[in-house]
Parts: structure tokens; sequence; C-alpha cells
């Protein structure tokens, strides 16, 4: 039977802090930065390892209810047609169980859409699409920031919520 990718990854980390760590040159500072961040990284990934199906399964859900609650498409032919391509990814939903290859093709079906508004799209059709997409990078964004707040580059992580929260 294979272990569990949690304790294969502790063990991975046990190994580089009791073993390979101590055994690098203190005088190579970008070996021993790097130790450190390849140290934290198994971290992260251990401490997302059980959160990934309900993060990616979030992601999913939230940019396919942006794009099932878009308003009708209003402009021209261009517009039209990505739309309808847009529509087309959504229904064949069943053409791949991969949550997360489904969010990159509604991503890049609704970047299309976003493409075209911008060329022959109606005013107040572009305003709509505009303020969805905006609505939802926001959330994904804050998703995002939340998911790899451990990494310590955030600028204002005080005020992240916990990713439990946001998934």
């Amino acid at each position: 039977m294979t272990p569990d990718p949690a304790i294969r990854l502790q063990s991975v980390i046990h190994t580089l802090e009791r073993v390979i760590i101590p055994a690098v040159d203190t005088g190579n500072l970008l070996a021993v930065e790097q130790c450190g961040v390849t140290v934290a990284q198994l971290r992260m990934l251990l401490e997302h390892l059980p959160l990934l199906t309900a993060y990616h399964g979030a992601c999913v859900a939230d940019l396919v209810a942006t794009a099932q609650d878009l308003p009708e498409a209003d402009g021209g032919p261009q517009t039209l047609a990505a739309a309808a391509r847009l529509g087309q990814v959504l229904t064949d939903r069943a053409a791949t169980d991969d949550d997360r290859l489904f969010y990159h093709r509604v991503g890049k079906a609704l970047e299309d859409l976003l493409r075209a508004v911008a060329g022959d799209g109606a005013p107040g059709y572009r305003r709509a699409i505009d303020r969805a997409v905006l609505t939802f990078s926001r959330r994904q964004s804050l998703r995002s920031r939340s998911w790899f707040v451990a990494a310590g580059f955030d600028p204002k992580p005080a005020e992240l919520p916990p990713v439990t929260e946001l998934i």
C-alpha cells in the first residue's frame, strides 16, 4: 500500500530539516535561503492537501455561477459568438470531470467574451460584464490571498479570513 501523501510530505520535511539542511554550507546564503523556502512550501502543501478538492470546487462553482448569471448577450457578431461559445463550454461540463481543467475552459471562454464585448458589445452589456467579472475577480483574489497567506508575502495578512471560510 502506498503511504498517505501527508505522511510522505512529513517524511520529506523531516529529512530536509534533520539531515540535508544541517549539511548545507552556512556560507552559501542562497542555498540556506532556498532550503527555508523549500520547507515552507512543503509545509503549505501539507496544510493545503486536505482542502484541495474543496478549494477547487469553490473556485469552479463561483466562476460558473458568475458566467451563468450574466445577462443575455447584447451587441455585435463578435459578442454574440463569444457569448454562444461561453454557453457551449458551460453546457459541455460533462466533457471533463477535472475541476481545474473546467475552470480554465470557462475562464478562457469568459476572457474571449470580455475581448469581444470590448470590440462590439452594447454599452449596457459591457458594463454588466465588466461589473460581474470584476466582482468575481475580487472574490477569487481574496481566496487566493488567503490560500497563500502562509507564504508571508501578503501586504495585509491580518485582514484575510481563513481560507476554510471562503471555500
